[in-house]
């Protein structure tokens, strides 16, 4: 428990259930000079170095490739293959040459300029009470307590607030917590399905329905049966599809795009957005029928900047959670960084503490979290009296990658469409700002 909180912090288990759940995702150290940035891999996802644009990450270095070497996490293990470079890719003591091998945490792994290190591989799965919420704003203890209340009757739920600030965690004890708990929880995340997908998405579809479908194949509201339906940045569902939607919530019934019968389902809906859907409803951008079929009660979510006396019990809860999973005792915050923290506005609200923290405890190593172990990006604070246009610009555009990153949960690829740029220019904006997706 926080020093800055002993006594006034609540932990809540939010999986319930005694469920078991495992964090699928590896983390290396990526160090190019005096430069140094650290990756997130998810579960399937691969991370390709090479000298070409198309690259993830791009190594300006005449003796790489374009596409020179992908790192790959599959089922637990991450793996590295060279891609058939001209050089090579070295891998501890050894040069692999067109060919895949698994690699451990410490590993270094070389690709001309670019050193990447291992600090951390997926965790053996955990016990639900790890996977706990700390509480200490008194707000956010009475909004806590509201949706225990909640959580017991079938009122649809709109949860409201920016991004990052953590309404997936609302959602999901909306579920565990009620009498839906022992059924599904499906979550759509309604910005990051490119709308021609979203009906097909939400309602499923009949083999032959269309180029592509192979197979008969469920929707999200036929998956939720008997459970819950969160969809995230409803705001986000085109005018077409919300009139769809609110039809099949009305009726409770979902024709499959190809399929000439109704299918029946039961389901509770919440939904999240970080936009003003009040405003949209009065702009005609969002149905009014539809709002006030999601709406039945508004919770809104505070950014963590108004809830500042959460930022270091949070942050000393990720940073013991993150150097467990490196194998390393809790680090020490020291007074530098702690103010720092508590300082900084925080656009990307407790998504990007968890980030920064993250950043900072790889580079302490088995040390104190110091200032300097702290993303660049902290320094930026656009908010206090004298800051730069600069400083506004760069915030701003901050802020917009963080949105789109979130949106795309998480896929760059996507990211880069939503916000209308190349890949290689958000890989370049990632690495300034030292954002992790």
């Amino acid at each position: 428990m926080s020093r800055a909180a002993s006594g006034d912090t609540t932990q809540l288990d939010m999986t319930g259930h005694g469920s078991v759940r495992r964090e699928e995702r590896a983390y290396v150290m990526l160090r190019v000079g005096d430069v140094v940035d650290v990756r997130a891999i998810d579960e399937g996802e691969k991370l390709v170095l090479g000298r070409g644009e198309e690259a993830d990450v791009v190594v300006d270095d005449t003796r790489v490739s374009r596409k020179h070497a992908e790192i790959t996490l599959r089922e637990g293990c991450l793996y590295v293959k060279d891609l058939g470079s001209r050089n090579g890719t070295r891998v501890g003591g050894s040069v692999l040459r067109d060919e895949e091998r698994t690699v451990a945490r410490g590993d270094e792994i070389v690709v001309g300029s670019t050193h990447a290190t291992v600090v951390a591989l997926p965790a053996a799965p955990v016990s639900s009470h790890e996977a706990d919420a700390i509480v200490v704003n008194p707000r956010m203890q009475q909004l806590f307590a509201l949706v225990e209340r909640l959580a017991a009757v079938p009122t649809a739920v709109l949860l409201c607030g920016e991004t990052g600030v953590g309404k997936e965690i609302f959602a999901e004890l909306l579920h565990r917590r009620g009498p839906r708990a022992a059924g599904p929880l499906v979550r759509l995340n309604c910005a990051a399905v490119p709308e021609a997908l979203l009906e097909s998405e939400l309602f499923g579809h009949e083999r032959g329905a269309f180029t592509g479908a192979t197979d008969r194949k469920r929707g999200f509201l036929e998956l939720a049966d008997r459970g819950t339906l969160f969809l995230d940045e409803v705001g986000d569902l085109p005018l077409s599809m919300q009139a769809k939607l609110l039809r099949a919530l009305e009726t409770q019934r979902v024709q499959r795009v190809g399929g000439r019968q109704e299918v029946s389902f039961d389901v509770r809906i919440v939904c999240a957005t970080h936009r003003d859907l009040q405003r949209m409803v009065s702009d005609e951008s969002f149905r009014g029928d539809l709002y006030y079929r999601i709406a039945g009660f508004v919770l809104d979510v505070p950014p963590l900047r108004e809830r500042s006396d959460e930022i270091l019990p949070l942050a000393e809860y990720f940073a013991t959670r993150f150097a467990l999973k490196l194998g390393q005792s809790a680090p020490q915050i020291e007074d530098d960084a702690r103010d720092k923290l508590v300082a900084y506005a925080w656009p990307g609200n407790v998504r990007e503490l968890k980030n920064a923290v993250e950043h900072a405890v790889v580079l302490a190593g088995s040390g104190p979290v110091e200032q300097e172990h702290l993303p660049r990006t902290l320094s930026v604070r656009s908010g206090e009296p004298g800051a730069s246009m600069q400083d506004h610009v760069d915030s701003a555009e901050r802020h917009a990658i963080e949105r789109a990153l979130a949106a795309a949960e998480g896929h760059r690829a996507k990211a880069a469409e939503i916000l209308g740029i190349s890949k290689r220019t958000l890989q370049y904006r990632l690495a300034k700002w030292g954002i992790k997706g």
